[in-house]
């Protein structure tokens, strides 16, 4: 399947292998009453992502600068996902799994099937 893969407002079109959305929630533990009832308090759901990355028709060029900004030294990123039927764009830090080397030539060097993981650092639905 082909997907444009949007990180710090750069768009990448590239093929996309495999998505895996893995919603968590976050939640307070406030104790347990005498009736032996446990409370909490959700805070809200966050929503982290586990995406494999077909690179074999991207050039070069744009696999290496993707890969630059993924292994960036920085706080956080921004980043749209798949989302229901849309796209939706979270504050997130992102770890480069790992890809592997497909072609190895003196002139050329061609990786293939990155795989990384985005984690949401705020919550998308805040809970009441």
């Amino acid at each position: 399947m082909s997907n444009l893969f949007k990180i710090n407002d750069v768009t990448f079109d590239v093929g996309v292998i495999n998505i895996t959305r893995k919603p968590t929630i976050d939640r307070t533990k406030l104790g347990v009453t005498l009736d032996g009832v446990k409370h909490y308090k959700t805070n809200g759901t966050y929503y982290d992502y586990e995406i494999t990355i077909n690179t074999r028709h991207m050039n070069v060029t744009d696999y290496d600068k993707l890969y630059e900004i993924l292994t960036a030294p920085v706080d956080y990123y921004m980043v749209t996902v798949p989302y229901g039927q849309s796209t939706k764009t979270i504050k997130a830090i992102v770890s480069a799994g790992n890809d592997s080397i497909i072609q190895n030539f003196s002139t050329l060097k061609k990786w293939g099937s990155l795989k990384i993981m985005i984690e949401a650092l705020e919550p998308e639905r805040v809970g009441v």
